[in-house]
């Protein structure tokens, strides 16, 4: 069993080495990286250092990945070389493709990429990465109340931060499974300035973020890319097998938002005081993390749930708009159709009009009308001479026979008059046919 275990995990690596590989999608589109600023095929490399790459600490190239930290305590870093000067192309793209191995659950350590001032590569204190930088940090680790998740933070080198407080600013965040896993991920992060400074993440092909309240070619010259992790207490590996990077915005990165990433949902456990009943509610990030906090903490808190709903996409609230809108006019334009039809029935002379058409009906429903207060002023004429003669009981009797008489008829002639209108109806609808 252990054996299939290990060719199973053997065949995984080769697949999804073999699947990022050069020759693959971006070849095919005639979109190539550049080799300057890009990892060359690692199984070829041997475990040879490509030179326009920076290796520090514990890492090492092995078997065609780069393990960052390759044993229980340990660190490791990789840091392009060159610089690049992100004023000049206003745009980019770089893919990563990473995963770890070795451990599950709760840990102190991550996995961080960076997009930092070249002054900022010197320090590790965060993650094997600066703690104080300038630029945009992504960070993946199972250390918040998100668990395994991804977060990503700006800084503009001002404050320094450290593992207990980094997911307090980060301005969006999406859950990723990534732990001992065999399969690896990819990121792609894109930045394009021409189209309103647009900051784009996709984690395999599905959107985690995207916003354009992060003004990167504003604040940032020459940067240095990198990725480094830090395992703290456990034998979790770190693993990066690719690392492509484009000047421009690739296809792949113009994937539509159909597939979004699975965003936080924050649940809590309600206790009634009285009976100790137990419920679990939805509740937002806000409200689960703290019930009395001061103002400053509340606009603190809120500036930060505003940048992650900024930063999320609303494609799908724009389609349902976009669909009620139509509906909306279809309704409309069916109603001006029939409003059309009703009019022009109106004033076709060679056609009844209503009033023509139910002129029989109208007729009889007067000569009903008048029937019956004929009847009543007959019954009212004949109560009066009977009481004036004192013969009651025989003019109640002629009126009791008179009624049976009259409700027969008057039901006779609710029936035809029924009919009738049923007729003309059938009479019109055929003239019109």
């Amino acid at each position: 069993m252990l054996l299939l275990k290990a060719v199973f995990a053997a065949l995984c690596t080769f697949g999804s080495v073999t699947a990022h590989s050069p020759e693959t999608s971006a070849h095919a589109k005639g979109e190539k990286p550049l080799a300057e600023y890009s990892l060359p095929d690692l199984i070829s490399a041997g475990d040879k250092i490509p030179s326009n790459w920076d290796v520090k600490d514990r890492a090492v190239l092995k078997e065609g990945r780069f393990i960052l930290t390759p044993e229980k305590k340990s660190k490791g870093s990789l840091w392009l070389k060159p610089e690049y000067n992100l004023k000049d192309s206003g745009s980019f793209t770089v893919e990563w493709t990473f995963r770890s191995l070795g451990f599950s659950g709760k840990s102190n350590g991550g996995l961080a990429f960076w997009m930092v001032l070249p002054t900022d590569v010197n320090d590790q204190a965060l993650f094997n990465g600066p703690s104080k930088f300038n630029g945009l940090q992504l960070l993946v680790d199972d250390n918040s109340v998100l668990s395994q998740s991804i977060h990503a933070q700006v800084s503009d080198g001002s404050q320094i931060w450290n593992s207990d407080s980094i997911h307090d600013h980060s301005f969006a965040s999406c859950l990723m499974g990534y732990q001992d896993s065999s399969v690896p991920l990819s990121l792609r992060l894109t930045y394009d300035s021409a189209d309103d400074h647009l900051l784009k993440l996709q984690v395999d092909n599905r959107v985690c973020f995207q916003t354009r309240k992060i003004n990167l070619a504003n604040t940032l010259n020459s940067v240095k890319f990198g990725v480094s992790a830090s395992n703290e207490n456990t034998p979790e590996a770190f693993e990066v097998l690719q690392m492509h990077f484009y000047n421009y915005v690739t296809q792949d990165s113009l994937i539509p938002n159909v597939n979004s990433m699975g965003q936080p949902k924050m649940l809590t456990k309600v206790v009634d005081e009285k009976t100790g009943t137990e419920k679990i509610m939805d509740k937002d990030e806000l409200e689960a993390q703290n019930t009395k906090i001061t103002n400053y903490e509340l606009y603190k808190k809120m500036n930060r749930l505003e940048g992650k709903i900024l930063a999320n996409d609303i494609n799908t609230l724009d389609e349902k708009v976009a669909q009620i809108m139509k509906i909306q006019e279809q309704l409309i334009h069916q109603l001006d159709q029939l409003s059309t039809a009703v009019q022009g029935r109106q004033d076709n002379s060679g056609k009844p009009n209503d009033k023509e058409q139910f002129k029989d009906f109208l007729s009889m429903d007067k000569k009903l009308e008048a029937l019956l207060d004929e009847q009543a002023k007959i019954r009212e004429n004949t109560r009066q001479a009977g009481i004036n003669q004192h013969s009651g009981p025989q003019m109640d009797e002629i009126m009791r026979k008179l009624v049976i008489w009259m409700i027969p008829l008057i039901i006779i002639m609710l029936v035809m008059a029924y009919y009738t209108f049923k007729i003309k109806q059938e009479i019109a609808k055929t003239k019109l046919l």
